[in-house]
């Protein structure tokens, strides 16, 4: 069962572990729905980009100044596409994303640092990309 809540709330956490998730998955949805094969490419070259470009030491930290501003301003932007996508409350939607982000942020950073000191950081990567991409399509994926 998918309900805005639902919804919201996991875009905003995707937002938070992958900024470009926010508004990249809504467009890539809409595209796919509209048939517009470059919308989704588009789309997910830009996630691809910062899921690689995470992967380097000279990124800055995405838990705290421009970083966390960025990541919620990219679920509240994806909060409002995803809410005009479903014909839910756009405030609402968008502050709920806007709110998880933050929180989506501080648990990824959380799992890659318990992760790393186990075993190599690159597999806690993987999956922190596997488990933002798998809530973004939840929360776009048609009912």
């Amino acid at each position: 069962m998918r309900t805005p809540l639902l919804r919201a709330l996991a875009l905003g956490l995707a937002a938070g572990a992958r900024g470009t998730l926010g508004p990249c998955a809504p467009l890539w949805a809409r595209a796919r729905d509209e048939g517009r094969v470059g919308g989704r490419c588009l789309a997910a070259l830009t996630v691809a980009g910062e899921m690689l470009g995470d992967k380097t030491p000279a990124v800055p930290a995405r838990t705290e100044g421009p970083g966390l501003l960025f990541r919620a301003f990219s679920g509240a932007w994806g909060g409002t596409l995803l809410a005009r996508r479903t014909g839910a409350s756009v405030p609402l939607t968008a502050g709920i994303c806007a709110l998880t982000a933050p929180v989506g942020a501080t648990l990824g950073v959380g799992w890659r640092s318990w992760w790393g000191e186990r075993r190599p950081d690159w597999q806690g990567a993987l999956m922190e990309d596997a488990v933002a991409l798998s809530l973004a399509r939840y929360a776009v994926r048609r009912s």
